[in-house]
């Protein structure tokens, strides 16, 4: 397939644009590219070897050009003043220098028809509904042809003119420009995938060419056409050729009519024999049915008896339902009074309980005194019968204490003479007897004689001196008390 490249340039126009044409004869097809991109966009996408055949065979020579999506139907951060006019400048150098191109390179070729996919086939309806003279045909795939679906919020008065809803809108105001389109090949075709959004737009865009008396045809196909190259690969090998011929699409359309026509007889050829045989069925099922009803017949007077006799016992076992459940009520209310007797004597229960509880409490106190008590009163007893043995003692201690005083005292007077009268004696005698060693004395003279020689004690010494020489007492039993107040 030979190629060649162009680059073309239009004062007012942001930059250049390059062109590349596939074939060497044939009418020549301008390919909008999809989705800001370029010149090369078809190629990638697959759509130039779709459509070799045709470019090979001379039927077509193909013409894909650069767009300016990136400056107006993509620039959202642009000011809309901008944007407008770039794609002004755009379609003003498709419709001078690209279409000037085209005749020079395919003189008494015919005028060009205009092709895109998504956002080219947008572009491509605003090319012909702008100059419908300039263009032989157009194929418009998986477009949006809504300016406010495309650029959102953005949407202003000055991007009518792009809109083709809205140039399709005024065409009642313009009879020539409607009378142009109507004698050209028009067809718009997309899917019902859930891809396709721009659907709902080729329905609109449908209504108002209608409303205008522009014919066109509109392909809506299956669920499963989705927005991808493949299938505008496949819708362009089917519907280009139809343009590339006079009357292409009504022999399409003739065509498809002529075969749902084929496609409805066959099917009802295939429904009457079908229903044919359903026809023998259902008089074979019929038969069966008669035969079914006389014995139905037979079976419902035998069961018509036998709910009579159902009916009698249901009214019998509903008398004895009515009894039981009388009796349920009964039994009910003795139920509820037992439950709240039993309510009562429980709450006396729990009360009794809890006074038994707490008298056990006071019992183990009393028992816990009583045991205190008795624990006393065992030491009480140990202690008096070591005072009384401590008793016994000491009166043993002072029987013999006083047996030795005596003893001593007799002694004493027997070992001392006779003597005269204190005062008759001798004051020498006197003072020698007062000198006569203490060893001689017997031992209670001794002690005698030396308490005599000590001072006497006087104030609360002598008291505690007198206290503690006196005669000891034997210690006082302790009467133990019981828990009745009772001695022990």
């Amino acid at each position: 397939m030979e190629t060649k490249d162009f680059t073309l340039h239009r004062d007012g126009v942001d930059g250049d644009f390059d062109v590349t044409m596939y074939g060497t004869a044939g009418q020549p097809v301008i390919a909008f590219p999809e989705g800001d991109s370029s010149c090369t966009s078809w190629e990638e996408g697959g759509m130039v070897d779709a459509l070799a055949g045709l470019i090979d065979a001379g039927r077509m020579r193909l013409f894909c050009v650069d767009s300016a999506d990136g400056a107006s139907w993509y620039a959202g951060c642009a000011p809309t003043d901008y944007r407008l006019a770039s794609l002004d400048g755009y379609f003003d150098l498709i419709e001078n220098e690209l279409c000037q191109l085209v005749r020079d390179e395919a003189p008494a070729s015919g005028a060009p028809i205009v092709v895109g996919a998504g956002i080219g086939a947008l572009n491509a309806t605003v090319a012909m509904l702008r100059r419908p003279s300039l263009y032989g045909g157009l194929l418009a795939l998986s477009g949006t042809y809504d300016a406010a679906w495309v650029v959102g919020d953005a949407m202003s008065d000055g991007w009518h003119a792009f809109s083709p809803v809205d140039l399709a809108r005024g065409l009642g105001d313009n009879p020539l420009l409607a009378e142009a389109l109507s004698g050209l090949q028009l067809a718009f075709v997309c899917g019902t995938g859930a891809s396709e959004e721009g659907g709902e737009t080729q329905r609109t865009l449908q209504g108002e060419l209608t409303s205008a008396g522009v014919g066109a045809t509109f392909e809506y196909w299956g669920t499963d056409v989705d927005h991808s190259w493949g299938w505008w690969q496949e819708e362009a090998r089917q519907l280009l050729p139809c343009l590339l011929e006079e009357n292409g699409l009504h022999r399409r359309y003739a065509a498809s009519i002529v075969g749902d026509a084929r496609a409805a007889a066959e099917s009802a050829g295939a429904d009457l024999a079908g229903a044919g045989a359903r026809l023998e069925q259902a008089r074979e099922r019929l038969a069966q049915v008669r035969d079914a009803l006389a014995a139905a017949e037979e079976r419902i007077k035998a069961e018509r008896q036998s709910v009579a006799e159902h009916a009698r016992e249901s009214e019998r076992l509903a008398a004895v339902a009515h009894d039981a459940w009388a009796e349920k009520d009964r039994i009910a209310a003795l139920l509820e009074d037992a439950i709240r007797k039993g309510n009562e004597a429980q709450v006396k229960a729990d009360a009794a309980a809890t006074e038994l509880s707490s008298a056990q409490w006071i019992a183990g106190e009393a028992e816990a005194a009583v045991a205190g008590a008795k624990s006393e009163r065992a030491a009480a007893e140990e202690e008096v019968a070591r005072a009384a043995e401590a008793v016994e003692a000491a009166r043993a201690r002072e029987a013999e204490a006083k047996a030795r005083l005596q003893a001593v005292l007799d002694e004493a007077l027997a070992a001392e003479p006779e003597e005269a009268p204190a005062a008759e004696k001798p004051v020498a005698a006197r003072k020698a007897a007062a000198e006569k060693p203490a060893a001689a004395k017997g031992p209670a003279a001794a002690r005698k004689s030396a308490a005599s020689k000590k001072p006497a004690a006087t104030g609360k010494a002598a008291a505690t001196k007198k206290a503690a020489t006196g005669t000891r007492r034997p210690p006082r039993s302790r009467k133990a008390s019981g828990s009745d107040g009772s001695a022990r």
